[in-house]
């Protein structure tokens, strides 16, 4: 049997081994009134009492946590329409996002780029760029953990992890449908729904369904994407629990760019186009399909001990036809001529595979209560990325701004070949422990242990590297009055990298160290307040170098030059601050955003990463009015500083700039509500990014209205 027959069954058999130990053993019968009550106060009871332990794998809550923690519940999700990650993303203290091309993105916090992206505590710290609209409709909350935390990564990235917390069942049936309207012929409609599935509540399902259509501000852009998801979780012995579920995500987009809007021309002026400008062909689309199935064995040994083992198999394709378009000599700022064109069609498909085994405990030493955490991660990622070579398309592009998306014709293909490939194994071995050293300082000692191999190429140069690395953790700490915490943590960086560099091998690990200390004080209200300062040191961070083919010629037509990304390490120093605020301000007010403040230099003391903005400011604010119960608002803000990018022809520069939006709800029975939903409500113009010299204009004015029915 193979590695995968094992996986896929191991959760299983243990359940059906457990449930005959358990029958055996005590002879429980499903007439047996007894058991039953057990069995319904256990499931019901994990229900009703399920924490997240993504953060830390400790189960700690925000206060206890030895870093800076934001946590995003599902309310604000909805109240604020952020039905995406994307719009998620922006609204995070500490978090930025970069599109410089409409289906891809980077997310980055404290200068570096966000690799490590879980659901359910589960995933592997790999790619820093993702495709596509992921939908946030099936996800009851999300968790974002910055500063290195190799406690749950098994490789101390220091920018942080984000786990998405998935939608489970509840012990009651609960449904709810909301439909939007939304501008740019946005539709979108979501249903929820929660049954028990017995009479006892030992068994009950889950299921979400998505559908979106919208255009965009972008011409030729458009959008479509379906979801689907289910869950179904129960008791399958007295001690025993099991879950499995299901995700299938479908995201076809048209109209897409492939890099953007060039931004600067050659007598290095910056560009100011029309928002809706676009580089794309009428032809072009990238459409996305990710399947996830999960299952989970939850295993209550007594009251202190218990054991999860979590099964994930994820299947993504992807298949796109592209347009990119470039310069040899700079877009000529008085004829708006100079471009070229180059097409590309690709495909693509990953397929990861992910057993966690944990088990948490707590125990009684020296009079007080300890916590511990100890897992085993077994993880498999295959990729096969296929190329199919233009055959037309190679064509001197008229003055920018001013396409249709008709200037280039659909190439017809040759036939495919395998670009690159790569066979990732990634076993990781770590374990945590909060001691309490005194009823009022704990420590959190921990250590992840990796071993990672990758086999792989890239249109002909071998991507493969083998290494073993560890990366320990050590935090505390100490509430030095009543709900004032001081604490502080620190890990090592370890990161395989994939890249190539100019010799075309691979880079090699980044590597370094993570610093974090602070201050978090509970007001009487629960509002929690959180002063961090952190520091990171990072050798032999991925930085882009070129564009190439790996003869070291630069062809005059360039029909061959984009055959590798090469990259060179740098070291790179973050040193900065946060300020945050998460909670009820009165009986009225909830606020949830913070303030980041940062510093980026290499090795020669020089600013870094200087797409990234050195401050930024992040606020959600709710009202809920107590002279009128059936109305709620809220308010948006996100502010951030200048960023630059240096390009070949001067600096573009992308001002500082804030955006303001917010909701109106209204509820006419205790079961229909009704929202208004703005963005940039001042239509303020922006770039969505300046990583590279290529990119397009934010949203302007968005609007929205929902309606809403609760069961």
């Amino acid at each position: 049997m193979s590695l995968k027959q094992i996986f896929a069954l191991s959760p299983i058999v243990l359940a059906l081994y457990g449930h005959a130990q358990t029958d055996e053993s005590n002879g429980v019968t499903a007439a047996n009134a007894e058991d039953k009550s057990i069995e319904v106060i256990r499931i019901v009871e994990s229900r009703i009492q399920r924490v997240s332990s993504g953060a830390t794998g400790l189960g700690l809550d925000s206060y206890d946590t030895p870093q800076s923690l934001s946590i995003i519940e599902g309310d604000t999700i909805s109240n604020y329409n952020l039905s995406d990650i994307n719009s998620l993303f922006k609204h995070v203290t500490g978090i930025n996002i970069d599109q410089s091309e409409t289906d891809r993105t980077y997310f980055n916090a404290r200068g570096f780029d966000i690799t490590s992206m879980h659901i359910d505590g589960s995933g592997i710290p790999f790619g820093d760029i993702f495709v596509g609209d992921l939908d946030t409709a099936i996800y009851d909350k999300v968790e974002f953990i910055r500063g290195s935390n190799g406690l749950i990564t098994g490789l101390g990235n220091p920018s942080g992890t984000v786990n998405y917390v998935r939608k489970r069942p509840k012990n009651e049936t609960e449904a709810s449908v909301s439909l939007t309207a939304g501008r740019w012929s946005n539709v979108r409609a979501v249903a929820d729904v929660s049954v028990p599935l017995t009479e006892s509540g030992s068994w009950a399902a889950r299921a979400v369904l998505v559908h979106q259509d919208k255009e965009s501000w972008l011409d030729l852009y458009d959008n479509n994407r379906t979801v689907l998801y289910g869950v179904i979780d129960g008791q399958v012995a007295e001690d025993l629990t099991l879950t499995f579920g299901y995700t299938y995500q479908d995201n076809n987009s048209n109209g897409v760019t492939w890099g953007a809007v060039p931004l600067i021309y050659s007598d290095g002026t910056q560009v100011n186009f029309p928002i809706s400008t676009t580089t794309a062909m009428d032809w072009t689309h990238w459409d996305t399909l990710n399947q996830t199935a999960f299952a989970e064995l939850n295993w209550y040994i007594n009251y202190n001990l218990n054991f999860t083992s979590k099964l994930n198999y994820i299947n993504y394709e992807d298949e796109s036809e592209l347009f990119y378009t470039y310069s040899n000599t700079g877009l000529d700022a008085t004829t708006g001529l100079g471009m070229l064109g180059y097409p590309g069609k690709f495909s693509a498909e990953d397929e990861t595979l992910i057993w966690d085994n944990n088990l948490q405990g707590s125990f009684q030493a020296w009079g007080l209560e300890h916590s511990f955490n100890l897992g085993v991660s077994l993880a498999n990622a295959d990729t096969s990325d296929l190329d199919y070579g233009a055959l037309s398309g190679f064509d001197s592009m008229p003055a920018l701004p001013g396409w249709t998306g008709t200037e280039v014709a659909r190439p017809d293909w040759a036939a495919p070949y395998e670009a690159g490939y790569t066979d990732v194994t990634l076993n990781r071995f770590y374990g945590a422990i909060q001691l309490a050293v005194t009823s009022n300082f704990d420590l959190v000692l921990g250590a992840s242990f990796v071993d990672y191999e990758n086999e792989g190429e890239s249109w002909g140069a071998s991507t493969s590297t083998s290494e073993d690395g560890t990366s320990p953790y050590l935090g505390f700490t100490w509430e030095v009055s009543e709900d004032l915490n001081v604490y502080g943590s620190y890990s090592d960086i370890y990161q395989p990298q994939y890249y190539l560099n100019e010799d075309l091998k691979p880079l090699g690990s980044a590597e370094g160290r993570s610093f974090e200390m602070g201050v978090k004080k509970r007001l009487d209200n629960a509002l929690l307040i959180t002063f961090a300062v952190f520091r990171t040191e990072q050798e032999n961070l991925y930085e882009f170098i070129e564009y190439g083919d790996g003869d070291g010629v630069d062809d005059d037509d360039y029909s061959d030059d984009f055959n590798y990304a090469i990259y060179k390490g740098v070291t790179v120093d973050s040193n900065g601050f946060e300020v945050e605020v998460s909670g009820p301000l009165s009986d009225e007010w909830t606020l949830q955003g913070g303030f980041t403040a940062l510093t980026m230099d290499d090795e020669n003391g020089d600013e870094a990463r200087t797409f990234i903005p050195r401050r930024t400011l992040k606020l959600l604010a709710d009202y809920s009015p107590k002279w009128e119960e059936k109305l709620s608002a809220g308010v948006s803000v996100r502010w951030q500083s200048e960023t630059y990018f240096t390009s070949a022809y001067g600096r573009i520069t992308q001002d500082s700039y804030g955006i303001f939006g917010g909701y109106i709800q209204y509820s006419f029975t205790d079961k229909v509500s009704l929202s208004l939903n703005l963005d940039n409500i001042t239509d303020e113009k922006y770039l969505s990014s300046v990583r590279t010299e290529q990119a397009f204009y934010g949203s302007p004015t968005n609007y929205s209205l929902t309606l809403r029915w609760d069961y």
